[in-house]
């Protein structure tokens, strides 16, 4: 009777090992995953920026607190690398808007 006792109680501890396993490792998965996503909404707000203040030169670059936006002039397309902090680098191409 005591050996069936411990037994269901390693059998529980193991399993709520498991479950608690799982759940940490969701909650790390999602908190990754969140950080990705600003990195990239970040670069990607600062793509937009440098699209709307780049004037008749060809290529440039702009600094902003988070990072570094270079951009170039290719006829109709802006394109424009941002290097972050964090060393990702996200490379866009955006409508020229300067006629």
């Amino acid at each position: 009777m005591k050996a069936g006792i411990m037994l269901y109680a390693l059998v529980m501890a193991v399993i709520f090992g498991m479950i608690l396993s799982f759940y940490l490792s969701a909650v790390i998965d999602n908190q990754k995953n969140l950080i990705t996503q600003k990195a990239f909404l970040s670069a990607q707000l600062m793509a937009r920026m440098t699209q709307a203040r780049v004037v008749k030169q060809k290529s440039g670059q702009i600094r902003f607190n988070t990072g570094i936006s270079e951009y170039q002039q290719m006829g109709n397309v802006l394109k424009v690398t941002v290097r972050l902090e964090n060393a990702r680098t996200y490379h866009f191409e955006l409508p020229n808007m300067v006629k």
